[in-house]
């Protein structure tokens, strides 16, 4: 009976590095797999998908060092993993973030990131960098400045 618990763990987590490995998102914008995508086909996640249900109250200076350019690894260095199903190889990531506005009231905001499609995997010194960046609602875009 122990071998088939040890068979069955074995499997999940085959199961999870291959759609990890992959960059399984289930929120696949149009065009993301190309590291761009039109303002018009995006796809912004349920919010009720989130992992981290309540989202992430972030401080703005962290949001702000996030630009086009920067880096997964710079990303999750300001502001963490996603909140969503995406994998590390994704071409988007997706976040739920919290901001208090001029009154303190929270706000929340969900931010996109679109990557480039040149990573080549770790191994050959590949990295994925952001190619696009969009917030919905887009008057969230106040936060990153």
């Amino acid at each position: 009976m122990k071998l088939f618990g040890y068979r069955r763990t074995v499997n999940l987590l085959a199961a999870t590095l291959v759609l990890t490995a992959t960059g399984c998102s289930w929120y696949v914008s149009p065009g993301a797999n190309h590291g761009a995508v039109n303002a018009d086909n995006l796809v912004f996640p349920e919010q009720a998908g989130a992992w981290q249900k309540s989202g992430k109250i972030v401080d703005k200076n962290d949001i702000a060092k996030i630009k086009v350019g920067s880096s997964k690894d710079e990303i999750y260095q300001a502001i963490g993993t996603p909140h969503f199903k995406e994998g590390f190889n994704a071409r988007e990531w997706d976040y739920m973030l919290k901001f208090y506005d001029a009154n303190d009231n929270l706000e929340t905001c969900q931010f996109k990131i679109i990557f480039d499609n040149n990573y080549e995997g770790r191994l050959r010194g590949g990295e994925f960098y952001a190619t696009q960046l969009y917030w919905q609602p887009a008057s969230c875009a106040k936060y990153a400045s």
